[in-house]
């Protein structure tokens, strides 16, 4: 039997983690260990975990960690633990009963490879990623893909893709770990990340694929600063490209684009292109918005 960790981070928010252990506890396959990173600068995860799930271990952290950095610890204590997969589900994300058990066994039949759930939005259930995609090229860190899976799709075990998004459900084995390491926290925080890693792996022939019969169900409650940009007045538009909570600041971008761009030298052209985009895509649904509203 394989030793499968399921690790989750949480920065003060209890509410959505609960939802995300319910999901687990409803799982058809149980042969895991759950691992709660626990970052936040509140007790209330750390009392009412306690309270309600005694059997999740959690790993207290500090609040300076972000994303990749209590990911990070949760990988590096599933490993010593003696994992041979590591489940990455965000506490944002709801995995169906049917979701880890699925994955295990695809997991077995595609060995050192990195396999994840369909995602859909919690909310409305509609699909939000099946095989997403980049092109640097032209300043396009993502490409969302189709979001409707067809006959073809749902006859295949997996799906070939050219990325992952987030760690919404995704299993990983121990030895693509000892092949590309963890995640880049030292460049990489919060943002950005979970691209480069994936990318990462497809460059030293570690197979991405989705599961196109299962899914992951994900909560927008707690967004990035950069969603909703036509809510965004002007001052909090121009945080959105500084703010390490934004998936559209600038240092994360430049990093992703100057590791991953085809053409290295001339990363820069990416970084422009993306910029320039970006605020385009503001300024139109700026006008559309208050037209809207007034």
């Amino acid at each position: 039997m394989k030793n499968l960790y399921i690790i989750i981070t949480d920065f003060n928010g209890y509410e959505q983690t609960q939802r995300c252990l319910r999901a687990l506890a409803a799982s058809q396959y149980q042969e895991f260990t759950i691992l709660l990173v626990d970052h936040g600068t509140t007790d209330t995860t750390k009392i009412e975990l306690a309270k309600d799930f005694p059997h999740v271990i959690r790993l207290e952290g500090s609040s300076e960690l972000w994303w990749t950095g209590a990911t990070n610890l949760g990988i590096r204590t599933a490993i010593e633990c003696g994992a041979d997969y590591v489940m990455l589900l965000n506490n944002d994300c709801y995995v169906m009963p049917n979701t880890v058990g699925h994955l295990v066994q695809l997991t077995e039949a595609y060995p050192e490879s990195i396999i994840a759930p369909v995602q859909r939005d919690w909310q409305s259930g509609q699909i939000t990623s099946i095989s997403p995609s980049t092109c640097f090229l032209l300043g396009f860190s993502t490409i969302a893909g189709p979001k409707k899976l067809s006959a073809k799709m749902l006859s295949r075990d997996v799906i070939p893709v050219k990325l992952i998004v987030g760690g919404r459900g995704v299993l990983i084995t121990n030895s693509v770990f000892n092949k590309i390491g963890l995640f880049d926290e030292k460049h990489l925080p919060h943002y950005g990340a979970d691209h480069d890693f994936y990318l990462r792996a497809l460059k030293e022939n570690i197979a991405l694929y989705i599961a196109p019969k299962v899914f992951v169900q994900i909560s927008n409650m707690h967004t990035s600063l950069a969603d909703n940009l036509e809510s965004l007045d002007i001052l909090k538009f121009m945080k959105t490209l500084r703010s390490v909570r934004s998936h559209r600041n600038i240092s994360d971008v430049n990093t992703l684009f100057k590791t991953h761009y085809p053409i290295s030298s001339l990363y820069f052209l990416g970084v422009t292109l993306y910029v320039i985009r970006y605020v385009f895509l503001y300024c139109l649904r700026r006008i559309f918005y208050k037209i809207k509203t007034n």
